[in-house]
């Protein structure tokens, strides 16, 4: 009996055609956040191309309220390429500018100092003459929030300083974009044009770097710096009290409402001012 229930369970471990809603839910949707039909689209997607979650050749994303995403691995797109028959080989690179001249790489190696462009690739069919060839932009593709924030900071002629803070004060940190480009935006070309070389196989799969999953918490911090704040809070004081003054009676008031909505201001200032600082 236990051998039996081994047996089964590693069936579906090793076999997608086995995956059911009940399998995803429990070992990739534990805390039950996704429909069922996000469930359903991606059993379809891992069954139709035999692609097995377990092995992390293809992933069940959900981020909170978000709709999920189902993205392959590059790995099997690299395996899809290579069962078919009529694959014939590839080959992807780096577009990049030096010294005012266009150039390609082969492979991702640049020299230092030039400035990336994009990414090539080429994929071979035996049963086509010509190769389907890809070339995409590497700013329509970079994830990197750093370069996002300094391009952001240079529009605005602002210094830039090290680490990148974002505009809340909250260093930003490091990615796969910011480390190794090349790499990346030569991935980006290969799955593209695997996909369009066969689209019977992959022609549904999305690589995650294609889609630029964000799975940053959304900012709640107020939109305005504290000087801002603080010009807006004084203005509306300011007019609060000229409003009391011409509103002013014989009865005298033992409160004074421009202390209380002074004090009221500076409370919910400070309350804004103690929230965490979310990365956008």
């Amino acid at each position: 009996m236990t051998n039996q229930m081994v047996e089964a369970k590693g069936d579906f471990l090793t076999n997608p055609q086995l995956l059911n809603s009940g399998i995803i839910r429990k070992y990739l949707d534990p805390q039950g956040k996704a429909s069922d039909e996000e469930l359903a689209y991606f059993i379809a997607q891992a069954k139709a191309q035999n692609l097995n979650p377990f092995t992390k050749e293809i992933y069940f994303i959900k981020y909170g309220n978000q709709p999920a995403q189902v993205v392959t691995a590059k790995a099997a797109f690299e395996k899809k390429a290579d069962s078919h028959p009529q694959f014939d080989g590839k080959e992807a690179g780096v577009i990049y500018e030096q010294n005012g001249e266009i150039k390609y790489s082969n492979g991702a190696f640049i020299p230092k100092g030039s400035e990336i462009l994009g990414g090539w690739a080429k994929v071979y069919r035996k049963d086509r003459s010509h190769p389907t060839e890809i070339e995409v932009s590497f700013e329509e593709y970079d994830n990197s929030k750093i370069r996002a924030r300094v391009k952001e900071l240079t529009q605005q002629g602002k210094d830039i300083t090290y680490p990148i803070m974002n505009s809340y004060g909250k260093a930003i940190g490091e990615n796969n974009w910011d480390t190794m480009p090349c790499v990346m935006i030569r991935k980006v070309a290969l799955v593209t044009a695997y996909r369009e070389a066969f689209p019977a196989e992959l022609g549904a799969s999305y690589e995650a770097d294609e889609i630029q999953l964000d799975n940053s918490p959304k900012d709640v911090t107020p939109q305005e710096s504290r000087e801002e704040v603080m010009a807006r809070k004084q203005a509306q004081i300011e007019r609060y009290k000229q409003e009391q003054a011409q509103k002013q009676t014989e009865q005298a008031v033992e409160t004074h409402p421009a202390d209380d909505i002074t004090d009221y201001v500076d409370e919910q200032f400070e309350e804004a001012g103690q929230g965490e600082l979310l990365e956008y």
